[in-house]
């Protein structure tokens, strides 16, 4: 039980972590220029009936009136009684109320995500929803593919490391993995791009496996997931009963694997925003029309209902791995669950 209140509570707070980032940045997106709330939608004239249907001559909700008049004259034109005062207006000016903040973003935003359909994104002119998934399918194969790569191979190096017998060659091989993954993920891609080797603008195999590589050894990428894998190594190797498997004979590996998925589970994490983030650059600069592209078109078109999608998938494939962090230490080390489950 205490185990299944734990998971429940980490389960609570993804949830709450999913609704609040997309609540702050629809706030700020509501008061910016670009607000979903701003009257844009055209009114259909030929339906529109006087003394009845609210319409908006200017770009606030404070310039909304009540229609007086249908379009006559030359250009159309009609009045529109705003605050206590009649106004005339050219009817290609003359718009819809935009949507309040409460009707967007609860039930058109989040009911419409229950739906499958948020709306239509202003820049795609397509729905928002299939976009961002659309994106995303580029995207998240291409970060998760580098975090399983990156700690595999930082798993083999560490024991090709600890199994060396000479000090000094586990010294320069240390540092030369360190040196070449330092260089940044800009450079390896440019390198890449600048002598041809890829066809750029054509998602192709050989373009993600690029990606893949380039985000996995550059900006310190393997060589920070080596270093701490290789201290974690050395930690659960001094540790009591590591001894004692060894010397009954047992598999050393088999007794370091629980404590080894604390730190994987960990450093997977805190990696998978620093890569949605270093995905971009590749992206852009070979053409892959993932989550990077869409978000740059997203802020120049100023698009808020692809820019929240955005921010709400994001945020849930971070919350999502940091959640299953949390399960995995819970089912793990047993401390978490004596010392939170004993206060409940």
């Amino acid at each position: 039980m205490k185990t299944a209140w734990l998971i429940c509570q980490r389960l609570g707070y993804f949830l709450l972590v999913l609704f609040l980032s997309s609540f702050f940045l629809a706030v700020f997106l509501w008061v910016s220029p670009g607000s979903p709330g701003r009257p844009r939608e055209d009114v259909n004239w030929a339906q529109a009936e006087v003394d009845r249907l609210t319409v908006c001559v200017g770009s606030t909700r404070a310039s909304c009136g009540l229609l007086k008049s249908a379009p006559g004259g030359q250009p159309k034109s009609v009045d529109v009684l705003v605050a206590g005062e009649l106004v005339r207006e050219d009817v290609q000016f003359v718009h819809l109320p935009g949507p309040t903040f409460s009707q967007w973003f609860t039930v058109d935003f989040w009911g419409g995500l229950f739906q499958g359909d948020v709306g239509i994104s202003r820049a795609y002119e397509e729905p928002a929803l299939e976009v961002v998934l659309d994106a995303a399918s580029h995207t998240l194969p291409i970060v998760f593919g580098t975090l399983v790569v990156s700690v595999f191979l930082a798993l083999g190096l560490t024991a090709v490391l600890l199994w060396l017998p000479f000090p000094s060659l586990r010294g320069a091989i240390r540092t030369a993995i360190m040196v070449i993954s330092i260089t940044p993920v800009f450079i390896l891609a440019y390198i890449l791009q600048g002598n041809g080797v890829l066809n750029i603008g054509v998602v192709t195999p050989a373009i993600l496996i690029a990606c893949l590589a380039a985000l996995c050894i550059g900006d310190s990428n393997l060589g920070e997931i080596l270093l701490q894998f290789e201290n974690e190594v050395r930690r659960l190797g001094s540790t009591d009963y590591v001894h004692a498997a060894r010397l009954r004979g047992a598999s050393v590996f088999k007794h370091m694997l629980p404590g080894l998925l604390l730190p994987i589970s960990s450093i997977s994490a805190a990696k998978v925003a620093f890569l949605l983030g270093s995905a971009v650059i590749v992206e852009w600069l070979w053409g892959v029309p993932g989550l990077g592209e869409i978000s740059l078109v997203a802020a120049e078109k100023g698009d808020a209902l692809l820019l929240v999608t955005l921010t709400l998938l994001i945020t849930g494939v971070v919350a999502l791995v940091a959640l299953v962090r949390d399960v995995v230490e819970i089912l793990v080390d047993p401390r978490l669950r004596k010392s939170q489950g004993g206060g409940h």
